[in-house]
């Protein structure tokens, strides 16, 4: 068990530059003070599809993405948060540098939330041990890295739909675990509200990650196994395109319906 810590401590959040990282922040900041936030710059490369199915599919997902992320989450931006938070915005990568970690250091934060940035490195890591936690938006102990949200969904594996909190460590999603917790389907899901929920889910547990961190009764466990590792690159339009396939064939709604019943 954790030791129980004082109400002065420091809480920093690191965060990517998109509106579900804004959700993140604001929710947790809704319940705890943040001394800093950190906004990192997201720069994902734009594949080149192989066929105008492959790029028809990709423009099509990341609209829907669009247009359900701003009709979800934007609404949810006026809640009241407890402070206003120094804000840093930072380039791709920019978490790593000497700047950042002068920063931190001269915040000395007690606890640091993570969601949605790069791979923090050993100059990081190092200087803050054990209490750098990360929103994973996947069970780990079976998808690990990137899209995790996704490739439930992508391998027909529905039932592992999740979300992570784990101490950060040099392992990708390897670090011990303070909560995890499985979406609840419902028939008229797809696969924009399955992937937001797991963003949901996971939120909730990081604020109550920070809780029981707070009272002193956050206990971390390792993990049982290790998940496969799903890199950025693999997140494609072929990939994409599958799911497009599964969702206007009406094979996505079957499997939804398959486990809620």
């Amino acid at each position: 068990m954790l030791k129980k810590i004082s109400n002065e401590k420091k809480l920093v959040v690191l965060i990517g530059d998109d509106l579900r990282h804004q959700y993140f922040l604001f929710q947790l900041n809704s319940k705890h003070s943040i001394s800093a936030v950190f906004i990192e710059k997201s720069e994902y490369p734009q594949p080149i599809a192989k066929t105008e199915n492959e790029k028809n599919a990709w423009t099509w997902f990341f609209e829907r993405r669009k247009t359900f992320e701003h009709e979800t989450i934007t609404p949810t931006l006026n809640i009241k948060t407890l402070n206003n938070p120094d804000v840093f915005h930072v380039k791709k990568n920019g978490l790593n540098s000497l700047k950042t970690l002068t920063r931190l250091k001269e915040i000395s934060p007690d606890f640091i939330a993570c969601f949605g940035t790069g791979i923090l490195h050993e100059r990081i890591l190092s200087n803050f041990p054990d209490c750098i936690f990360n929103l994973h938006v996947g069970i780990p102990e079976y998808y690990r890295g990137s899209s995790c949200n996704f490739w439930p969904i992508y391998n027909s594996d529905l039932k592992n739909l999740g979300a992570t909190v784990h101490v950060i460590e040099k392992g990708i999603d390897t670090g011990k675990i303070a909560g995890a917790k499985l979406i609840t389907l419902e028939p008229e899901d797809n696969e924009q509200t399955l992937t937001w929920k797991t963003i949901h889910v996971g939120t909730q547990l990081m604020v109550e990650t920070i809780e029981k961190w707070k009272l002193g009764m956050l206990y971390l466990k390792e993990q049982k196994q290790v998940g496969t590792l799903y890199k950025m690159n693999e997140f494609n339009p072929a990939a994409i395109l599958r799911i497009k396939k599964m969702v206007e064939s009406g094979e996505l709604k079957l499997q939804i319906e398959k486990v809620v019943s």
